[in-house]
């Protein structure tokens, strides 16, 4: 089951497809700095050297975990808020409010067998393959008058199957998504005195790869890659001949103090790609609260075991 990021053009994150135990929860807080010539989402790129949109992500996310169909399924809401800064051929300009809404759902096909978590402690990581749905909607800040909106104004749907295949201390994931798009009847005009656009896009194909080493059960980094074509646009109908073909690299920083806090640092930046292509980079910083489950009065009761033991 997944836990992805969302309002942003990132690749889906290192780990997240790994198994958890039923009846587990998370709440997580996190910041992004995006810097880039784009929309928030990374779908429509300004493609000019003097473009210049630093966007800052604040973000609440929870999900939830639970048995379907004798497998980890699981379900996760996303809430962002905005705050862009921009400089677009020499015009300053500042735009904040809510992003859109992400949902997302997801299950394992082979492997990650729904788990109580004392089943879940005692359980060797197994090859898996996964799928997950998520779901962005236009929930967010726009205005057809506005040229930066936190908010898309268009439906978003980004199915994904995520293969992981542990090996030692190693976890080497591949997953392979596309994100389709509804049409935004409301594009803001380039011109001041223009008037909104019908916007509509194709596609996006995408692979994103990863290779975890995991230390111990507390520390574990990972190199990841991602590349995506497609995307092209129509404006009221005439197509823009804008496909995006783009490639990124970075690397994915976690360390667990305990069971139930988790800290997490990741970095990506666009490593090439076409014209049309989004620039820039994103660095993520995030908390997690990880509770449910009965991980607490497990843990307790592993903890007298031992005490009696001694």
């Amino acid at each position: 089951m997944t836990i992805q990021m969302a309002v942003s053009q990132n690749a889906t994150e290192a780990k997240i497809y790994q198994n958890y135990p039923i009846g587990m929860q998370m709440l997580q807080g996190g910041y992004l700095l995006q810097t880039t010539n784009s929309t928030i989402d990374g779908a429509i790129t300004i493609p000019n050297r003097d473009i210049d949109i630093n966007a800052h992500i604040g973000y609440v996310r929870y999900a939830n975990f639970f048995n379907l169909a004798g497998k980890t399924a699981g379900v996760q809401v996303m809430l962002p808020y905005v705050n862009i800064d921009a400089d677009i051929l020499g015009y300053n300009a500042n735009k904040s409010g809510m992003g859109d809404i992400m949902v997302v759902l997801g299950t394992n096909i082979i492997g990650g067998d729904a788990l109580s978590f004392p089943q879940f402690l005692q359980t060797k990581k197994q090859l898996a393959l996964a799928w997950s749905l998520a779901v962005t909607m236009p929930t967010g800040s726009y205005s057809d008058s506005q040229l930066l909106n936190p908010g898309g104004n268009r439906w978003q749907f980004k199915p994904e199957i995520a293969l992981t295949v542990p090996v030692d201390n190693w976890d080497f994931e591949a997953y392979l998504n596309a994100k389709f798009f509804t049409r935004n009847n409301a594009l803001p005009n380039l011109l001041p005195s223009g008037t909104p656009s019908k916007l509509e896009q194709k596609a996006f194909y995408g692979l994103t790869l990863h290779a975890v080493y995991n230390f111990n059960q507390k520390f574990w980094i990972s190199a990841d890659a991602a590349g995506r074509v497609g995307g092209e646009t129509k404006k009221d109908g005439i197509a823009q001949e804008d496909s995006q073909s783009v490639a990124g690299v970075g690397g994915t920083f976690n360390y667990s103090p305990s069971l139930f806090h988790q800290f997490g640092i990741n970095y990506i930046t666009a490593a090439g790609g076409n014209d049309y292509a989004p620039n820039g980079s994103l660095f993520t910083v995030k908390y997690t609260y990880v509770f449910g489950g009965g991980m607490k009065k497990t843990m307790q009761a592993l903890k007298n075991q031992n005490q009696n033991n001694q």
